[in-house]
């Protein structure tokens, strides 16, 4: 097994062919294709589409994204996202608003007439939302403007208060015939 290939060639030069056997080439061709696949043909415009679409798609959510960003940081929802001070008269109102509220009895007898004075409340609350969102549409906020929020909790106030004076009247009523029955 330790044989010189030179040595054969030498001694045997018959053994050696110039010409290549027929079919030998197709054979090796076919043989090369399944041992080396063709390669498959690349999509170069396709990943030039998507990368394009990437882009595209990735600068729209970006625009999109930050502008609404702007607009809801301008968004005013009460006096307090105007000023500290207006913020502390806001809450002032609103705690005797809560506290008045919280000292009514609420029974059958007069809850007719407390739904009258609740649909009234929630009109104020409602003009209140009004005016709010007006801010949001004006370029400068106006001293009327603020004249009017603070107006609308002063009348939800004096409505509380008014409605707190005919609860009381009602109560007395309602005492008074109680006595006379009693009689």
């Amino acid at each position: 097994m330790g044989q010189d290939i030179r040595k054969l060639f030498e001694e045997a030069p018959e053994m050696v062919s110039r010409e290549i056997p027929k079919g030998h080439k197709n054979r090796f061709e076919t043989r090369l294709d399944e041992e080396f696949p063709k390669k498959k043909p690349t999509f170069f415009f396709m990943k030039i589409a998507a990368s394009i679409a990437l882009m595209l798609s990735l600068g729209f959510s970006g625009y999109y994204y930050f502008n609404t960003i702007e607009s809801n940081a301008t968004q005013i929802n009460s006096m307090a996202d105007i000023s500290p001070d207006l913020k502390k008269v806001e809450d002032y109102y609103l705690t005797h608003i809560n506290y008045q509220f919280s000292k009514i009895k609420i029974t059958d007898e007069n809850r007719a007439f407390l739904d009258a004075y609740f649909d009234e409340l929630g009109t104020l609350q409602e003009s209140y939302k009004k005016v709010i969102a007006t801010i949001d549409t004006e370029e400068e906020i106006s001293e009327e403007t603020i004249d009017a929020l603070i107006g609308n909790l002063q009348s939800r106030l004096k409505l509380m208060y008014k409605l707190k004076a005919q609860l009381k009247k009602l109560d007395n009523l309602n005492k008074q015939q109680d006595e006379s029955n009693k009689a």
